[in-house]
């Protein structure tokens, strides 16, 4: 809360800050999560809403009033559904549905960080595209731009990345 804080130079609209903080965090993150579906990025929409809410504190008359309740809601609903529909707009497929369609999944996150020694075992440019694309949700083009790649470049070396991690599930027993 000292970030936001920090943004608010009057003392009275920091006490209103506060308050609109104490009262309302988990509502928010509770309506970040259901339109979200998940911690992470639940918890950044928050954050994206506070800054919000602290840079317009002096907008806000009364903390407690059903208007600011709804202000907060509205917030933290608009940057919950922009962000959904930008990962939605990237088709980034989170790497364990690609690997491992269906029930299997669950049997793998179950099974501890198999997923996770395999990635290490890879090579670090297939680590990095991986992560980039998969846990980043980084398009191939936001990739290419970023390593200095060809976009074609960057889709040939994560299918061969895949196929090199499809091998390391593999030798890990993991039903792939």
């Amino acid at each position: 809360m000292l970030i936001y804080l920090a943004m608010i130079d009057a003392p009275e609209d920091r006490s209103k800050f506060e308050r609109i903080y104490e009262k309302y965090k988990n509502l928010m993150f509770y309506r970040a999560r259901q339109i979200l579906g998940n911690d992470r990025d639940a918890e950044d929409a928050v954050h994206e809403a506070f800054v919000r809410v602290a840079n317009h504190i002096e907008k806000i008359s009364d903390p407690e009033c059903p208007k600011t309740r709804a202000l907060v809601v509205i917030m933290v609903e608009r940057i919950s559904i922009n962000e959904y529909n930008r990962k939605k707009r990237r088709g980034s497929l989170p790497l364990m549905e690609e690997l491992l369609p269906g029930e299997d999944r669950m049997e793998v996150l179950e099974e501890g960080s198999a997923v996770a020694r395999a990635i290490a075992a890879l090579p670090p440019r297939y680590q990095e595209l991986i992560l980039l694309k998969h846990w980043q949700g980084y398009s191939d083009r936001e990739i290419a731009a970023l390593l200095g790649m060809t976009q074609g470049n960057v889709a040939r070396t994560l299918q061969r990345a895949k196929e090199k991690l499809r091998q390391a599930l593999k030798d890990e027993g993991v039903e792939v």
